[in-house]
């Protein structure tokens, strides 16, 4: 299946306030998009401190006891957790905290061969610790481990297609991988594959991200790992204000993507709430608390507030939520009801 997917937004103003109450006075003028009956509530857990096993437990029996997704092997036969490594060793997912999930997971009943690790590069895996330059198989913990130069990781039959113009630095590497085919080269040019090992036959995914500032998005976090995070010729979109935003909800909101969702999960222990786009130590803030939802918008727009925070302190502008077209388009096609979602703190 080929999807060829461009935004026809209309320019609303969304206007998010209040920190324990997501409120969004945005009438209903909007194009109905997708239909979603899941929650978009954050479950919050403070003052972790460390102790991902016992606190990240609570956060998914409190989803569960609001109505949220139960991972069990019957309802989830294989799970996929993408994980961010970009900016490894610097500021990555914690190997603790996924050994925390995994552990979770086992306890329900899931087997190693059920759940399996993915993230982009193969060589931020190795400097995350996710993999060993030396080992034979790409495992962590006896669980698989895929990343893009693997041949399951893409499908050339799922891309994103999008008519912008590639940056200098995909054509060079499209150049390089084919110097004598000028016709494919332009073919390819305006292909991003989408990662199917994400969402294949019976695979749900699992979304476990850091945060990090970011100019065009605002927040680099839960809903950027799982799309430009994790797909093919991704510079061209990440450094336009409009692009940036638009594929990343183009991209989540492609049914076989947003159906297979179960959880995304923040680490706000090592977060950069400045100069994003590369890894910069001196911006680096912490925060012992990890953020859980359905949703991928919501903890963006809950981990958005603590880089504000900092961003304040330090004499940067905030980002306002309410001007952020990452967020607007995503009400836009009904990819997360801000009016209804409200933080539940776990203690």
């Amino acid at each position: 299946m080929v999807y060829f997917l461009f935004l026809g937004l209309a320019c609303l103003r969304i206007d998010v306030q209040g920190a324990e109450t997501l409120n969004d006075p945005l009438n209903d003028r909007i194009d109905e998009g997708l239909k979603d009956n899941r929650s978009s509530d954050i479950f919050r857990a403070q003052r972790v401190g460390g102790k991902y096993l016992f606190y990240l437990e609570k956060l998914f029996l409190a989803a569960q006891a609001k109505g949220g997704t139960e991972l069990t092997p019957s309802q989830f036969p294989r799970v996929a957790i993408k994980i961010n490594t970009a900016h490894a060793p610097g500021l990555q997912v914690s190997p603790q905290l996924i050994d925390a999930l995994l552990s979770i997971l086992t306890d329900r009943g899931f087997d190693k061969k059920q759940i399996f690790l993915v993230d982009r590069e193969e060589q931020s895996l190795i400097r995350a610790g996710f993999l060993s330059s030396t080992q034979g198989l790409s495992t962590y913990r006896g669980h698989s481990v895929y990343y893009s130069t693997k041949q399951s990781y893409f499908d050339p039959l799922w891309i994103h297609d999008s008519p912008m113009p590639p940056t200098l630095h995909d054509r060079a590497r499209l150049f390089l991988k084919y110097p004598q085919a000028r016709e494919k080269r332009i073919e390819e040019e305006r292909k991003s594959y989408l990662p199917r090992i994400l969402f294949g036959e019976d695979t749900f995914w699992i979304n476990v991200s850091v945060v990090m500032d970011s100019v065009n998005l605002g927040i680099d976090g839960a809903c950027a790992n799982i799309t430009t995070g994790a797909i093919s010729n991704y510079h061209r979109f990440l450094e336009k204000a409009t692009l940036a935003p638009a594929a990343v909800t183009e991209i989540m909101a492609i049914p076989e993507i947003w159906n297979r969702r179960t959880y995304s999960i923040i680490d706000l222990s090592l977060y950069q709430f400045a100069n994003g786009g590369r890894f910069d130590a001196e911006f680096l803030g912490r925060e012992p608390t990890l953020l859980l939802s359905e949703n991928p918008f919501s903890v963006d727009r809950v981990a958005l507030g603590i880089l504000n925070s900092d961003r304040k302190k330090h004499g940067f502008k905030e980002r306002k939520a309410g001007e952020l077209l990452l967020f607007r388009y995503a009400k836009e096609l009904n990819l997360g009801d801000m009016a209804k979602a409200k933080i539940f703190d776990v203690r």
